[in-house]
């Protein structure tokens, strides 16, 4: 019994052959030659053809890594410009709290202004009212007076007036000045 050699998937195995007829041997060891060439030739294409899809496929890891890169890159700076902004925002809206204070600050002192000066105003009201009620008594009492002044007058002329002069009679009967009155 002859033993033959061939390459399996796994690697070479070594085959029990028998010969009945040693006018084959030539052609088995053709066969020999050629089987082990043949698999090592679709091996080697088979290598190959994984090795050219690998280099595809790493190909095309290579760019979409080149791509998730550039996007990271790319929202880095978005990211940095959202921070910028935000604290731009930060700044503007600090700055609009202390003015939004300030004119709280500014209305309430203007509040209690308007309040002063209203509470002004009534209470010149109320002066004003009180002369104007003094100013319509002592108008009054320049009619009632100019009434008895006529009197005498006329009294003065139907009568010569022996002791007392017209003059003397309106310093009795008048202030000297109407402001005098409204004070005393």
């Amino acid at each position: 019994m002859k033993a033959m050699l061939s390459r399996a998937a796994e690697g070479w195995t070594i085959t029990p052959v028998r010969f009945s007829d040693c006018s084959k041997l030539p052609i088995l060891l053709l066969l020999g030659l050629l089987l082990p060439a043949g698999c090592e030739d679709r091996g080697g294409k088979k290598a190959r053809q994984e090795t050219t899809e690998a280099k595809a496929t790493v190909a095309k890891l290579e760019l979409k890594l080149a791509g998730a890169v550039q996007k990271i890159s790319d929202l880095q700076e978005e990211l940095k410009a959202v921070r910028q902004t935000r604290d731009e925002l930060q700044e503007q809206s600090d700055s609009i709290r202390q003015e939004r204070e300030q004119a709280l600050l500014l209305a309430q002192q203007a509040k209690e202004v308007v309040t002063d000066l209203t509470a002004r105003a009534d209470g010149q009201a109320n002066t004003t009212a009180s002369l104007e009620k003094q100013i319509a008594e002592l108008n009054a009492k320049v009619q009632e007076q100019k009434k008895i002044i006529e009197e005498f007058e006329k009294k003065a002329v139907a009568q010569p007036v022996e002791a007392e002069t017209i003059e003397e009679i309106k310093d009795k009967t008048l202030p000297a000045e109407p402001n005098e009155a409204m004070t005393g």
